[in-house]
């Protein structure tokens, strides 16, 4: 037990509160229009294609994997390109507002 180390005195102030992209993205299908889409840093309630309020929040993976089924290799491709970079785009937390306004 003497190897185990505390952070007690840790000063958490002197560290950069950061998050990826993706860690940020709300995943949604909606059951009425059958539409994949992706919110940044925003919990919505109706689908942003049709308004319709059946919809569903998907973990990152099940809506990625859904959205390849509907691609072609080509589109497959670029999907996970852009999955990759969301995951290392990283946002500062302090000045998330201010970069970001919808």
């Amino acid at each position: 037990m003497r190897y185990i180390k505390t952070f007690e005195t840790f000063d958490f102030s002197q560290t950069l509160p950061l998050a990826s992209k993706s860690d940020l993205t709300l995943f949604y299908h909606c059951d009425e229009c059958n539409a994949l889409f992706k919110e940044f840093n925003k919990e919505v309630d109706n689908c942003k294609f049709c308004k319709s309020s059946d919809i569903e929040e998907l973990s990152e993976d099940e809506w990625y994997e859904t959205v390849g089924d509907r691609l072609d290799d080509d589109g497959k491709e670029d999907i996970e390109l852009e999955r990759g970079k969301e995951s290392e785009d990283f946002i500062d937390l302090i000045n998330l507002d201010n970069k970001y306004k919808n």
